[in-house]
């Protein structure tokens, strides 16, 4: 008996093409991610050498992270500036079940002076404020990781292959000088519905969760030591947007407690 043509196809090739959904299930890995496995070609030897670092993500999808000079790492990327990473957290029981994306990306260092310096500086310890303790020594500096493409595997029979469209996306200026007021505004004047939105968009308890991170697409939140992400559901493409996007999420969380109040209980 022949096989059917597809599924030879599949064994072949067995990424399925990639919808909003496995670009949504990306975004997300990527902005919750304070940590990866960053991959880079060793200085010395060409041989890979693998490390764990800490990272941010910039408004378009690229990386940021923090290195210091002295580190084989960082020797690694000045004489070979490209880089893996893999991001994505272990649940409980088998580790190849969860979810995780690589990224593959060039690597550039951001000079210290620079505009884009103190952009990178503010956006890494929004998310990771502990850094504020070494950031500023002479033998640190921030990087970029520019992403070329990505492999999403998203659980059994859902891996992808992403392009840089799939992952990033550039963002006007208007837009990235609006960022700063919009987050200072949710966190300070609207604490009980960015509450009410992280338990209705994310099923996450507890209060007092502060917006760290913005961009088009959508937010990172972090409470403690958690750190979530939440999408819009548009894309903001005027600065003006940023607030239908918030009052759409904040009206679709009041929706939802209201229907759970007036619910028969025990049901």
């Amino acid at each position: 008996m022949t096989d059917d043509p597809s599924d030879a196809q599949r064994r072949a090739e067995p990424f399925l093409v990639p919808d909003e959904a496995a670009r949504r299930d990306a975004r997300r890995l990527a902005g919750e991610a304070r940590h990866g496995a960053l991959a880079t070609l060793d200085a010395s030897d060409g041989l890979p050498l693998a490390t764990r670092v800490a990272l941010a993500r910039e408004p378009g999808g690229d990386v940021l992270l923090l290195l210091s000079d002295l580190s084989d790492h960082t020797k690694a990327l000045r004489a070979h500036p490209v880089a893996s990473l893999l991001v994505g957290e272990v649940d409980k029981g088998d580790p190849l079940a969860s979810a995780r994306l690589t990224l593959r990306c060039d690597a550039a260092r951001i000079e210290a002076g620079s505009s884009e310096h103190d952009t990178a500086r503010a956006r890494f310890l929004a998310r990771l404020p502990r850094a504020a303790l070494y950031a500023d020594f002479a033998d640190f500096a921030f990087w970029r990781l520019r992403v070329r493409s990505g492999l999403l595997n998203g659980g059994f029979a859902r891996a992808y292959r992403l392009t840089r469209d799939d992952l990033c996306r550039e963002v006007a200026s208007d837009i990235l000088a609006r960022e700063a007021a919009v987050i200072r505004h949710m966190n300070e004047d609207h604490a009980d519905n960015l509450d009410a939105i992280l338990r209705h968009a994310r099923a996450q308890s507890g209060s007092d969760w502060r917006i760290v991170t913005l961009d088009p697409l959508g937010f990172e939140a972090q409470r403690g030591d958690g750190l979530v992400r939440v999408d819009f559901a548009r894309v903001v493409e005027t600065p003006g947007d940023y607030r239908d996007a918030f009052v759409h999420l904040a009206r679709e969380a009041d929706s939802s407690e209201a229907s759970e109040k007036d619910s028969p209980q025990g049901l």
